[in-house]
């Protein structure tokens, strides 16, 4: 069966939050046409949550096991060749009423893959405002795609759940890696823009990303690998996916991004008393940027902080490392 818009809700034990993440898209001025909730064997109160909401109809689907999230995400891109756009929202975020709006309407006139995403104001537990992801000026920006792949090579800011793709009724050309715990969004947005005939960037913020304690990327945390490796292993393999070359002030551009990335890092867990973690990331950050571009960076993070959370008096949350 064709539909127009299916979104997807990939969940496990999201009672918490799931509820709000229902009424926000209820409150669609452009409702999706199917609703599908891809449970990865919650033992909470979820499905209840889910079955039990009246304003829209969500088709409930558990896994046999607890595949993972990105292997959840997966299993949700079987569902491209039967609608037009395809959405995943998740069970802890929001989304403004007009983001299918919005989105779609950027997309109308691509008649291959495409992808929209909006800017996102990231909220707390209490829906309290900490940030919002870049320049609020309203208008829509297409992006040529190599340009877009670039700056997923710099982990340019992207919110899972404001981003719209155009399917077309097309087998999804490319999957989420299911060995990047934390990153697998952004080396799938990389490898998903270069087959896009459209890439339109929304200066608006349409989606609400909600940072809590029990967020994965705060789970999975405690781990190099995931935490530091995966991110410089990530913008190395967007880099390959660029037209352009990558030249030597390019490659340095890319170490000293990825230094402050994981200066920031180092800071905030050092801020919550690791120590020996949080050396123990200065150590892998700097063998892979090198001295040079490691100490600019920290003049960087250092100048950033006393801007952002000092004399602007940015609220952060004591639980993000990332911020």
């Amino acid at each position: 069966m064709q539909t127009k818009i299916i979104t997807i809700i990939p969940v496990y034990n999201g009672e918490k939050f799931i509820q709000q993440t229902l009424e926000s898209l209820a409150k669609q001025t452009l409702r999706p046409d199917r609703v599908i909730v891809l449970d990865n064997c919650s033992t909470d109160g979820t499905e209840r949550i889910v079955k039990q909401f009246q304003p829209i109809t969500c088709q409930w689907i558990r896994n046999p096991t607890n595949i993972g999230l990105f292997g959840n995400c997966n299993r949700g891109l079987e569902f491209a060749p039967e609608t037009k756009y395809l959405s995943f929202l998740c069970a802890d975020d929001l989304i403004e009423p007009t983001f299918l709006e919005v989105t779609t309407a950027a997309l109308q006139s691509c008649d291959g893959f495409g992808m929209a995403y909006s800017l996102d104001e990231r909220i707390d537990e209490n829906n309290h405002r900490l940030s919002v992801s870049g320049k609020v000026s309203g208008d829509i920006q297409e992006i040529p795609s190599d340009t877009f792949i670039s700056r997923k090579a710099e982990i340019a800011n992207q919110a899972f759940s404001s981003t719209l793709m155009k399917m077309n009724y097309q087998k999804a050309p490319c999957k989420f890696p299911l060995d990047m715990p934390i990153l697998a969004d952004v080396a799938f947005w990389g490898e998903f823009g270069k087959h896009c005939r459209k890439v339109v960037q929304i200066n608006q913020p349409l989606c609400k990303y909600r940072w809590h304690g029990d967020n994965a990327t705060n789970t999975l945390m405690p781990g190099m690998q995931a935490l530091i490796l995966d991110e410089w292993r990530v913008m190395q393999m967007n880099e390959k996916l660029r037209n352009g070359n990558s030249n030597f002030m390019r490659k340095f551009k890319l170490k000293g991004l990825f230094a402050v990335r994981t200066g920031i890092k180092a800071k905030r867990i050092r801020q919550q008393n690791n120590l020996t973690y949080s050396r123990e990331i200065v150590a892998e950050g700097k063998k892979i940027s090198g001295p040079l571009a490691w100490y600019l960076a920290q003049v960087v993070v250092e100048t950033r902080d006393a801007l952002i959370y000092g004399i602007m008096r940015r609220p952060k949350h004591p639980k993000n490392v990332y911020s």
